[in-house]
């Protein structure tokens, strides 16, 4: 087991993570030498474990699976590297519970859930963190659950499991209040929305979700026409995406696209608030998602900005009447959706949306961003 200790030690999320480096990169070449090292020496420790102790495999294989999400990008890297370590693992899943309990048997279904959903594959991601909550309570199941949930259309489940949540991890109550806030608009309960988002915005402003806060009450002022309101909201969402863009070289590579599209949003509803300079500042994000993949074409918190960031594109340059060149940027990433194997669980989860935009352009008209895009950016 010291090999195993040495192995958990050395690869702590806090020591490396692929949210520093970009994708297809090692931490060397994306300029973190020591989190190479750590990953190196953490890969080395559960080898050998596993040569020592057939009994440590099992341990030893949900610690690689692990570390190699913490450091794999894109679809056939998660086919390839990651679920492989997690399902050998669950073989021995009797030995996980004997040395480590219910609670890290639950792990083992969230993150096995926690891949699928990075892979879109949603209704797998569903399955296993419906079984890891039947055996524990863990956080991370319940709220990554909340926006399984949100995507099937299952509005009601969401705020079932908000209640669940907050009950048991209320310090980290914002986890679980985004979600039902964008549930409680779908359903219609605008007082919720509010109630949710401002309790983001007033108990945990650092949260990451402080900037949607702000625009899901924008979004309800904007139905209730009180559009005054719904601009002192979103200027209040574009200030806190700009802070995270301030930084100069984006240290952390993870953090920019979605600092960039959470902006971009807000910015084109500023537009149709009725100033269409905003509409230009939306494009211009846009565009810089579309055109730096290297830096936004990944998987971060489960999505991916450059595949979402073409639809709102699209929609913005429909507005200012740029209908052929909407049309181009569906047909791009509609081709790109039907070769790229990363895209494989994106395919058979947003090809009808982005097809619906494109028919929507073809006839002349201006679609406003569909809900899917907004809320699926988490």
């Amino acid at each position: 087991m010291v090999w195993y200790n040495l192995g958990v030690a050395a690869s702590e999320p806090d020591i490396f993570h692929r949210y520093f480096k970009v994708c297809g990169e090692s931490f060397v070449e994306s300029n973190h030498p020591a989190m190479q090292v750590m990953f190196n020496f953490a890969k080395k420790a559960f080898e050998e474990c596993m040569k020592l102790s057939r009994d440590c495999e099992p341990l030893a294989h949900f610690a690689l699976g692990n570390m190699y999400f913490d450091y794999y990008c894109y679809y056939s890297n998660r086919v390839k590297y990651v679920l492989p370590e997690y399902l050998k693992a669950l073989k021995g899943k009797d030995i996980i519970l004997k040395h480590l309990g219910k609670e890290s048997l639950a792990a083992l279904y969230t993150n096995i859930a926690r891949v699928y959903l990075a892979m879109a594959e949603v209704s797998k991601a569903r399955e296993y963190y419906l079984k890891a909550i039947s055996i524990y309570p863990i956080d991370t199941a319940y709220e990554h659950l909340m926006w399984v949930e949100l995507e099937l259309g299952n509005y009601s489940g969401v705020l079932r499991l908000m209640k669940k949540f907050v009950n048991l991890w209320g310090e980290e109550a914002n986890l679980a209040l985004s979600p039902a806030a964008i549930a409680a608009l779908h359903l219609g309960r605008y007082d919720e929305v509010i109630k949710y988002s401002k309790e983001i915005i007033e108990k945990f402003p650092e949260s990451a979700y402080l900037g949607e806060a702000y625009r899901l009450i924008t979004e309800v002022m904007i139905r209730k026409g009180n559009i005054s309101e719904a601009v002192k909201y979103l200027l209040k969402d574009i200030e806190v995406c700009s802070e995270v863009l301030k930084i100069k070289n984006f240290p952390i590579p993870g953090n920019v696209p979605g600092a960039y599209y959470e902006r971009s949003i807000a910015y084109y509803k500023l537009g149709i608030t009725g100033n269409n300079t905003y509409i230009s500042k939306a494009i211009k994000d846009l565009e810089w998602i579309i055109e730096y993949p290297r830096i936004t074409n990944r998987e971060v918190a489960h999505r991916n900005y450059y595949l979402l960031a073409h639809a709102p594109l699209a929609c913005a340059y429909a507005k200012i009447g740029k209908f052929d060149l909407a049309k181009k940027i569906l047909d791009k990433i509609l081709k790109e959706l039907e070769s790229n194997v990363e895209f494989s669980g994106w395919r058979k989860v947003i090809t009808k949306v982005f097809r619906k935009i494109y028919d929507d352009i073809s006839q002349g008209k201006v679609p406003k961003i569909p809900h899917e895009i907004e809320e699926l950016e988490h």
